[in-house]
């Protein structure tokens, strides 16, 4: 009985501490500064092989043994059910893009936090935050909140 205690204990105490954790995730940070340019990166793909699977079907029949009553009495019958097997079988390749390198948005900032120090700082943001900051003349001051630094 005091395992059963002890564990449902113990199962309370992870789940309460994950959401405790879950719940700690920050707000986005905002970072803000003077406008120095913008850079896209285009994403980058080849043209690659990979084997090409078909379905593949056959159909055949099994035989299935009936039994009905008890003892010396007992009757065995058989029927036949069709039955159909599918399989996905290599059948050459084909040729697919695959891509290498996501398509990247980057803004770079000058005055990072009110600091004269933190020049060209690179930020990487979302791409409705890059086409916002495309419009604005180079200088101009912005807040952002970047998915990363770097770019």
């Amino acid at each position: 009985m005091q395992h059963h205690i002890r564990r449902t204990a113990l199962v309370a105490v992870v789940l309460v501490v994950a959401a405790v954790l879950g719940g700690c995730s920050g707000q986005p940070r905002k970072v803000s500064g003077l406008l120095d340019t913008t850079q896209r990166v285009p994403a980058t793909s080849r043209l690659a092989t990979r084997p090409h699977l078909v379905r593949q079907c056959h159909s055949g029949s099994k035989q299935v043994r009936h039994t009905s009553g008890r003892g010396s009495k007992k009757r065995t019958w058989y029927t036949t059910r069709s039955t159909t097997v599918c399989t996905k079988v290599r059948r050459g390749t084909e040729t697919y893009r695959r891509v290498i390198r996501q398509e990247r948005w980057c803004v770079m900032l000058d005055d990072v936090g009110g600091k004269r120090s933190r020049d060209r700082v690179w930020y990487q943001v979302g791409r409705n935050t890059y086409t916002d900051t495309r419009v604005r003349r180079s200088g101009s001051k912005v807040t952002i909140e970047p998915e990363r630094d770097g770019c």
